[in-house]
């Protein structure tokens, strides 16, 4: 199970946003002005973080059998070798690298990044756990690592234990770079006690495709690309998988 669709999509709903609309402000009293104006922000932020949250978990039709039948890619890249195989899943927003191992985040980032912001624990201990690497812009890469389990044939994943905001030095800077510190708070606040599941249809030597839904079934369709494709590769660094997608389409 990995969580790199989800995780795009996300960034890219953020970056064509705005998800609320600023509210009015109200006269206010000199005195009161500082106080009104810090509750005008904390409202609009929460209005954000519900919008993007109804945005990306937006039900659609209940798919009967959804969780039974699905391939279990995670079990053919342990059959290979976790240590020596990763995921990549190549997405119109990039192509991003996932990793089913206990070990922290920090073990896989190249040195030379930077952390710009952290939330969790990096020493948590989880069940099952996996890390991914999704590249935000050529300036950004977010790193997550949560525990995911099987239902049925399906996997699902609930919360996030530790998620990292890199920022590569010298690395080009897009108009939009200045709303990711605040694109990740909002991934983590939006997802926050949200379960989902995916199902994966495929084979190790075609690939996998893989559909999005909540527990019950329903289908989430803005989480779902068909044309998404997530394959194993052998273990290399990070940077030298991830792509970031040119900003033309990912804004498409």
């Amino acid at each position: 199970m990995r969580k790199f669709h989800l995780l795009l999509v996300t960034t890219t709903l953020l970056m064509i946003g705005p998800f609320a609309s600023a509210p009015a402000k109200p006269t206010l009293p000199a005195q009161d002005e500082n106080q009104g104006e810090e509750q005008d922000a904390l409202a609009e932020f929460r209005a954000a973080i519900d919008d993007l949250r109804a945005t990306m978990l937006q039900p659609g039709e209940r798919v009967a059998g959804w969780d039974r039948g699905g391939a279990d890619p995670d079990a053919e890249l342990r059959a290979l070798g976790a240590d020596s195989h990763y995921f990549l899943t190549r997405g119109e927003t990039g192509v991003g690298v996932s990793i089913l191992t206990d070990r922290a985040i920090a073990d896989f980032a190249p040195r030379a990044w930077r952390i710009a912001d952290s939330y969790g624990d990096a020493g948590e201990r989880l069940d099952n756990p996996q890390i991914d690497f999704v590249p935000v812009s050529d300036r950004y890469i977010m790193a997550t690592r949560s525990h995911s389990w099987r239902q049925n044939d399906a996997g699902c994943f609930r919360n996030l234990s530790h998620s990292l905001l890199y920022e590569v030095p010298g690395a080009p800077s897009r108009p939009d770079d200045e709303t990711v510190p605040m694109m990740f708070r909002m991934f983590i606040l939006a997802m926050e006690d949200q379960t989902v599941c995916v199902r994966s249809d495929g084979d190790r030597v075609h690939g996998w495709h893989s559909r999005f839904f909540m527990p019950d079934g329903r289908l989430l369709p803005a989480l779902t690309n068909a044309d998404d494709l997530t394959t194993i590769v052998p273990a290399a660094p990070v940077d030298t998988l991830i792509v970031v997608a040119p900003a033309s389409e990912q804004s498409n």
